[in-house]
C-alpha cells in the first residue's frame, strides 16, 4: 500500500469558491505579509475595523495605510460592496505602490489618525433564545443522594415533636 506524504499547509493548493474570493484572499495575503515584514513580528495581523486598525496597527506597531481611496470604505474585505471592482482597484493600487504602509512619524500624527466615531458595541449571540429550555426535563434529584445520619435523626425528632405537640407551630416559629 502506497503511503502519502503528510499534507503541509504550504503545499496544499488553496480552493476558492469564486475568482472574487481568490482576489480577496490575495489582497489579504499581500497586506498581511507586508505588515509582518515591516514590524518584524510573524504573528502580526492586518485589521480591517477602523478602531482595531488604530489600536493594533497605528498605536502598537506605528504604521498607517496610505493610499486607500475615499470611494472604498475601510472595512472587512468580505463585507465590501461592489463585487470585483473595489478589490481590483485595491490590488491595482497595491501593485502600483500607491497603497502602502507608511511609518507614523510622531505621537501627534498617531492621535490624529484615531477614529472619530464611537466603537460599536458587540451584539449578543443569545438574543431571541430562552435562558432555559422551554420543556424542562427533570435531570435527577435536587437533594444529595446521601443524607447524613445526624440530619436524618434530627428531622425525625422534629417530626415526632411536631406530632406530639398537636401539629401547631408557635408564634416564634418553634413547634408548640
Amino acid at each position: 500500500m502506497a503511503r502519502h506524504p503528510p499534507i503541509i499547509a504550504a503545499r496544499r493548493k488553496p480552493r476558492y469558491s469564486s475568482p472574487l474570493s481568490k482576489k480577496r484572499s490575495l489582497l489579504r495575503a499581500v497586506l498581511t505579509t507586508r505588515l509582518r515584514q515591516l514590524t518584524n513580528e510573524p504573528r502580526a495581523r492586518m485589521r480591517y475595523d477602523e478602531h482595531a486598525f488604530w489600536h493594533y496597527i497605528v498605536r502598537k506597531h506605528g504604521y498607517k495605510l496610505a493610499g486607500w481611496p475615499a470611494s472604498i470604505p475601510f472595512t472587512n474585505l468580505s463585507n465590501l460592496r461592489g463585487g470585483r471592482g473595489p478589490i481590483d482597484e485595491l490590488l491595482h493600487l497595491w501593485n502600483e505602490g500607491i497603497l502602502t504602509f507608511v511609518r507614523v512619524k510622531s505621537l501627534d500624527e498617531a492621535l490624529a489618525l484615531r477614529p472619530h466615531t464611537d466603537k460599536k458595541r458587540g451584539s449578543r449571540c443569545d438574543l431571541g433564545t430562552h435562558r432555559k429550555a422551554r420543556s424542562c426535563h427533570h435531570r435527577g434529584a435536587i437533594t444529595p443522594a446521601t443524607i447524613l445520619a445526624e440530619v436524618d435523626l434530627r428531622m425525625d425528632a422534629e417530626a415526632a415533636e411536631f406530632e406530639r405537640k398537636g401539629g401547631r407551630p408557635s408564634a416564634k416559629g418553634v413547634v408548640a
